[in-house]
């Protein structure tokens, strides 16, 4: 059957425009399940569903696609009559999906924009008002800024332990954090209570003992290990290894406040910081109960051990996996930007979670480093051979 193709009156190349769905997408649309797409001017589109989030990209064709309403193509080879096919726009590209690995990082930053810290009895009003100053989030907020799903948005509140107080999400501010977990260690110490074996310690003990309000406390017991009822009353048990990592970033904070310091007299680079190996072991064994046998195992993803040249005592250094971007790319960049040499072992801890949507994590890893060989000397034989 011959064909015609005319264009409608109200043709258009920019009326439509062509999307490539995924099956978790289309599932989505065909089910009446939630799609939304969330962005701004400067910044890039998202579709999210109510689980997960695609960045929109544009992808060029070097073929023009013809837009047309008809859909019936059968049709005996026996007809003389010709079929008038009707156009009413044009494609020369279309858009794919593009997962979008939900940034933690940001999510803190946000909420640590106005911290929760010990309500002052003596506050000023001026005191006050800076307060009111910062913003609060709530989840549709978050949803709104991070271009994620509510289902990733909660979920990233869980893992970071934020806890939600008149509608918004906080995060306790971090020295304030540190300072009333330091008080209840001391505090359990002090009465050589049994915290790291359930059931615990009451919750009410802290209390009794600490000038802290309730939910500080339980926000460090959530951090540090976790809640339990235990006859209608919540119970704390620390979590040893946690407690350990705890002491460990004590000693970096005290050894990072001491470099800067020597900074102003001399200058120090971020590979000449951190603790002698020997040094950082024996004060942190110090540091922890004595059931607790301290071990470098506890601190992957937090730091590097950097051994030196002939004679000189091998060095770690702070570098948690936390304050790296949760760009693959990006996230490279920092790691050979902090050091030249990597074995899968110590890659590991630091790219698990932005490897996990790769169907193939091998080429993942080989195909980053690659990228950077020809600025840096990158042991890429080593990193591959070891992958395998």
């Amino acid at each position: 059957m011959d064909s015609m193709i005319v264009t409608t009156a109200d043709f258009n190349e920019d009326k439509y425009k062509l999307l490539q769905l995924n099956p978790e997408i289309e599932q989505a649309i065909t089910t009446g399940s939630k799609v939304f797409i969330v962005g701004a001017r400067d910044t890039r589109a998202v579709i999210c569903t109510e689980n997960k989030s695609y960045f929109i990209k544009k992808e060029d064709t070097s073929n023009l696609r013809l837009l047309t309403t008809h859909t019936d193509w059968s049709g005996s080879e026996e007809t003389m009559t010709k079929r008038t096919i009707q156009v009413s726009g044009a494609a020369r590209f279309h858009y794919l999906l593009e997962h979008k690995v939900p940034d933690v990082t940001q999510l803190r930053a946000l909420l640590l924009e106005s911290p929760y810290v010990k309500p002052r009895h003596d506050a000023t009003e001026s005191h006050v008002k800076r307060v009111k100053l910062h913003k609060l989030y709530t989840t549709g907020d978050l949803v709104g800024i991070l271009q994620v799903s509510e289902h990733e948005v909660l979920k990233m509140l869980k893992e970071i332990h934020a806890f939600e107080e008149a509608g918004a999400w906080r995060l306790l501010e971090l020295q304030y954090q540190t300072q009333v977990f330091t008080d209840m260690l001391d505090t359990i110490f002090q009465h050589d209570w049994d915290v790291l074996s359930e059931p615990g310690v009451p919750l009410k003990q802290f209390l009794t003992e600490l000038d802290e309000p309730m939910v500080a406390i339980r926000q460090c017991c959530k951090l540090y290990g976790l809640l339990t009822l235990v006859n209608g009353e919540d119970h704390c048990t620390l979590n040893p290894v946690k407690v350990a990592t705890f002491r460990a970033k004590s000693l970096f904070d005290e050894q990072i406040e001491e470099a800067k310091f020597q900074a102003q007299h001399e200058h120090v680079k971020p590979a000449d910081a951190g603790w002698e190996l020997d040094q950082f072991m024996e004060k942190w064994k110090l540091r922890v109960p004595d059931s607790v046998t301290v071990s470098l195992e506890m601190l992957c993803g937090l730091v590097l051990v950097k051994p030196q040249g002939a004679g000189k005592p091998t060095r770690i250094v702070y570098f948690p996996e936390e304050d790296l971007s949760p760009d693959p790319k990006k996230r490279f960049e920092q790691l050979f930007n902090m050091q030249e040499k990597w074995t899968i072992k110590q890659l590991e801890p630091y790219i698990k979670c932005v490897v996990s949507y790769a169907k193939h994590n091998t080429s993942v890893i080989v195909a980053q480093a690659h990228t950077l060989v020809a600025s840096r000397q990158i042991d890429r034989k080593a990193v591959q051979q070891t992958m395998i």
